[in-house]
């Protein structure tokens, strides 16, 4: 085969094989180049699992299994709220002479057969105070003032369209298959706007909770907005999350939600939108770093990506103890030396330069989480925050209206803020829509 390759190429003039050459280089940039869309440093490896290896050890034959510890899948059992007798007359070879041997106990969990939706008549008096003559309507505080549908009904539709990630249309057709509710898309969607002006209070209140954070974790992703390119950023600190979605990734943004004199301390990943807040203490993300100083192939290059690592592995080990004050400064001035040493001495090689340029631009910005206690060294927080937006934004493609732009950043914000607290979302939607309706 090879000798065959071999002759074809000596029957080529010149000008034939200088096109093959052209035709196999462009080739492979273009190949490069759609590679890049999915291995690049701004791109976490979780996002391209289909690029990773094997993870299974060589040499490794035992089961995999869940490790030394972990609590199991097994439901405890509960107070039963019927017992079931479950016995045969005949055998499954079907002679009637049978008789009781043993028994076995199972506990089961089953929702009733037919769920189906209670048509609730509500009488609502107007009412007159003889004192100050005020007129009022009565409330209850589960009766919705306005509309056809019931608080659970709400509930029950938000958790389908922002945890079960249902598009209008999936989310109408499970209530119908589901529990006999038969629904419209269109109703759907009336549905998750009125329960967004509902919780507009709470998600205001969200909002300067984020202004008022110690430590914020920001990143930001796109998302097409009736055909144009919208950017939705998160905000998140320990146990809050902030979604927003704007026309701009510009400094505009940060300006708008935690305000220019926001005095706190940011981690992201470099992005120069928050270089507008002068009086914030900026952490940049090692894991971006590390994943550009990845990509050099070069012998210096995978020295250099050495090092860095060496260097975020001692940053880990430092703030693994608590320190004092004045540990945490000589620590920080220590390391700052060391990156800015590495960065001079790389940034003689061609391949490392845009690195080494990369590090020394923020040369201060690297070690922040040495010098102030509790601050994470990766914007992995906010990754983690903005990944089930990246995973809506592939399954519904883009926002078709305003509208449902600002109903997904309010529901959106308080359900992710709710999970990350470990509380009930069901009941937290009840509580702030019961608040906001009844």
């Amino acid at each position: 085969m090879m000798h065959c390759e071999e002759q074809d190429l000596r029957k080529k003039s010149k000008d034939e094989l200088i096109d093959d050459y052209i035709e196999l280089f462009d080739e492979h940039e273009k190949l490069k180049k759609e590679l890049r869309k999915y291995k690049n440093p701004n791109t976490p490896p979780s996002a391209h699992s289909h690029l990773k290896p094997d993870a299974t050890p060589a040499g490794k034959k035992h089961k995999r299994g869940a490790p030394a510890g972990h609590p199991g899948t097994n439901r405890q059992k509960q107070a039963a709220d019927e017992q079931r007798l479950v016995t045969q007359t005949t055998c499954p070879n079907g002679h009637a002479d049978v008789t009781v041997v043993g028994s076995r106990k199972q506990q089961i969990e089953e929702y009733p057969p037919d769920i189906k939706p209670k048509i609730i008549d509500v009488i609502r008096h107007k009412l007159q105070c003889a004192k100050c003559g005020v007129v009022f309507w009565a409330k209850d505080g589960r009766t919705p003032l306005q509309g056809r549908f019931g608080m659970n009904l709400i509930v029950m539709t938000l958790l389908l369209k922002f945890v079960v990630r249902g598009v209008l249309r999936k989310t109408a057709g499970f209530l119908e298959y589901g529990f006999g509710f038969k629904i419209t898309p269109a109703s759907v969607n009336a549905i998750v706007s009125r329960a967004s002006n509902a919780v507009q209070t709470e998600y205001d209140a969200l909002t300067q909770k984020i202004r008022t954070a110690r430590i914020v974790y920001c990143d930001e992703t796109s998302f097409s907005v009736l055909g144009m390119k919208f950017w939705v950023w998160v905000f998140r600190t320990d146990s809050d999350v902030l979604l927003v979605v704007r026309h701009s990734r510009g400094n505009d943004v940060p300006k708008e939600i935690l305000r220019i004199d926001f005095g706190g301390i940011v981690v992201c990943d470099g992005w120069r939108a928050y270089d507008c807040l002068v009086n914030a203490s900026i952490q940049r993300c090692w894991a971006h770093l590390l994943r550009k100083s990845f990509e050099l192939s070069s012998v210096p290059g995978k020295h250099f990506h050495a090092k860095l690592k060496r260097l975020f592995n001692r940053v880990d080990r430092f703030n693994r103890k608590p320190r004092t004050e004045a540990e945490r400064l000589r620590k920080y001035a220590q390391l700052t030396r060391g990156l800015q040493e590495l960065m001079r001495h790389y940034a003689r090689y061609p391949e490392c330069e845009g690195v080494a340029n990369y590090v020394g631009n923020r040369l201060g910005e690297w070690f922040t989480c040495v010098e102030l206690e509790g601050v994470e060294p990766t914007n992995n927080f906010a990754e983690q925050a903005i990944r089930e937006t990246v995973l809506v934004r592939k399954i519904i493609g883009a926002f078709r209206s305003m509208q449902g732009v600002k109903t997904y950043e309010v529901l959106a914000s308080l359900i992710a803020t709710w999970s990350f607290q470990k509380r009930d979302v069901g009941k937290e939607l009840t509580r702030a829509l019961s608040t906001g309706m009844c």
